[in-house]
């Protein structure tokens, strides 16, 4: 199975779990991840048929491989060579990277926040993993941040878990 075949069964898998957990929610508080799994789903899956169909993804011009592989840094397929089943090089890395970025995100979330959480992780990530400028970086945060606000705050009226360090409950599992 190629990596990004294995990362888009998990990112469906995942976001079928946020899918079905938010019935168990009381009031507006389970519309959050309905609205941000069901387009998630409903992308990946396509991913995925893209994977296995590439006549799918022919018609939008991209192809999950090729950003894993462009992210990677590794050079495209040459043609005539041999079809690779398993992770191209560097591949497996890529997905571990992501993977500890998410990781690293949840736990900052639980320990400082959302908003904290947020603005520390969006200003590393663009940095260290995009590779993008700081006035980018600064404009890419602050367009999050002034996103999530306006959809939760605003919108929803939904307060974003606070972090542990600021008194939030953590409710039992």
């Amino acid at each position: 199975m190629k990596g990004s075949t294995l990362l888009g069964v998990i990112l469906v898998f995942t976001s079928l779990l946020f899918f079905g957990w938010s019935f168990s929610y009381g009031g507006m508080a389970g519309f959050v991840p309905l609205v941000l799994s069901f387009p998630t789903v409903a992308l990946a899956i396509l991913c995925l048929a893209g994977e296995r169909y590439p006549r799918i993804m022919s018609a939008f011009e991209v192809s999950l491989e090729d950003v894993l592989t462009s992210a990677a840094g590794a050079e495209g397929s040459i043609p005539g060579e041999e079809v690779q089943t398993g992770p191209k090089a560097g591949e497996m890395g890529l997905i571990t990277r992501m993977f500890l970025w998410f990781f690293l995100f949840g736990l900052l979330v639980f320990i400082t926040g959302f908003y904290i959480s947020t603005l520390v992780f969006a200003l590393a990530f663009t940095r260290l993993q995009g590779g993008i400028g700081w006035p980018g970086a600064v404009f890419i945060t602050a367009l999050a941040l002034g996103f999530f606000y306006f959809i939760f705050e605003e919108t929803l009226a939904v307060d974003l878990f606070a972090g542990v360090i600021f008194g939030a409950f953590i409710p039992p599992l």
